[in-house]
């Protein structure tokens, strides 16, 4: 193999492989050159990831590289081309205006090239790029890997209406969702499916090269999902995980709201909290046309204070909840101002809170399970 590109090229296809390459010590990347093409491949048990650039090719070939000494390697290049050669055991990688930067990669002779395995996909759509990145950003801070409930640890990727799918993720304390309007094929998404925080990363990397869409096809059998866009692909092994009836745990009835500002409300929760102790709890007390926000330790810090509120006109009512869920959120929506949507006769039912602008064609809601507090 003997081929020359941009380093650009290159380090786009570096970037692209980092999801399958999670066991980094272990892992490789693959490289496949032919009719002027370099073809990059990494690939793990869960996760395969393909991408093909434009080369000079001199000579053709495949060989494997140690995944993270070429990674890093790559993204220490000078800019310009970058001449890769196989030599013997060895890819040499050349490098600068003149040629002055030169290292020798070992490679890794016992690994064999397999071509994007061509998969039957039951239903396929062409989604926003946008849109998608925009569910993802509103979901996964809530979605822990290594949650005790197995449902927490993914996101459930369904279609609630005929032209709406629904991102879905909670830990069995909080839960987010948001949804986008766009056009949907007949058949897509018609049980929805499980998607690893894992799995939502590399779709949110995907989404971020700035392709107007990407293209999501499943199996039928529901056990892979394949996203792509021209020269990238991924072929990812779906979460059989079971989710729950998440619906039951949405207020059902009709909701006293406040309106407050994102960014003001955001400070004076951290400050508040910085007298909190390991369980973040965070005291949320309404009032005649006031909020107040307190938190303690046993026995030693507590903190305080006092936020107006020119739209609630409700009994005084008190409820407490995870300060650090509630930074998430703040930390998570681009909305200037947040919609705090709570049942002033008990301080026992979930706390709702809704962006109030959000893009277009794209709703999100968030919802925080109260804690019970000791005097």
């Amino acid at each position: 193999m003997k081929i020359q590109l941009p380093k650009h090229l290159l380090s786009t296809a570096t970037n692209r492989m980092q999801g399958a390459i999670a066991e980094r010590s272990l892992s490789q990347i693959g490289l496949n050159a032919a009719d002027n093409v370099l073809h990059v491949a990494a690939t793990d048990r869960v996760l395969s990831v393909y991408s093909s650039l434009e080369c000079e090719l001199v000579e053709g070939g495949v060989c494997f590289v140690p995944a993270r000494l070429f990674s890093d390697l790559v993204k220490e290049l000078p800019e310009g081309m970058v001449k890769l050669e196989r030599q013997a055991s060895y890819l040499v990688i050349t490098a600068g205006n003149a040629g002055e930067f030169t290292m020798k990669l070992p490679l890794l002779d016992e690994a064999v090239w397999f071509d994007p395995p061509v998969i039957e996909c039951h239903s396929s759509a062409d989604l926003p790029a946008a849109k998608v990145a925009y569910m993802i950003d509103q979901v996964q801070f809530c979605i822990v890997p290594e949650s005790p409930r197995n449902y927490g640890t993914v996101g459930f990727l369904h279609r609630p209406s005929e032209n709406s799918c629904r991102l879905v993720g909670t830990d069995g304390f909080r839960l987010s969702y948001c949804e986008v309007e766009t056009e949907l094929p007949k058949g897509f998404l018609e049980n929805g499916v499980c998607l690893s925080k894992r799995t939502m990363t590399e779709l949110q990397r995907m989404c971020g090269e700035g392709f107007g869409h990407i293209k999501l096809s499943i199996t039928q059998d529901g056990n892979t999902m394949v996203a792509e866009v021209p020269g990238y692909k991924i072929f990812v092994r779906l979460s059989s995980v079971r989710y729950p009836n998440y619906m039951g745990v949405l207020p059902q009835r009709k909701l006293s709201g406040v309106v407050v500002s994102r960014s003001h409300f955001q400070n004076v929760t951290k400050r508040v909290l910085l007298a909190a102790d390991k369980s973040r709890a965070l005291q949320l007390s309404f009032s005649e046309s006031s909020l107040t926000l307190n938190s303690k330790t046993m026995g030693s810090s507590e903190g305080r204070e006092t936020v107006p509120l020119v739209d609630y006109h409700g009994p005084q009512f008190d409820i407490a909840v995870n300060g650090k869920f509630l930074t998430d959120i703040f930390s998570t929506t681009e909305s200037k101002e947040l919609a705090l949507h709570f049942n002033e006769e008990s301080n026992e039912d979930p706390i709702v809170i809704v962006p109030k602008h959000e893009p277009a064609e794209c709703r999100s809601k968030h919802v925080l399970v109260p804690i019970k507090q000791n005097d």
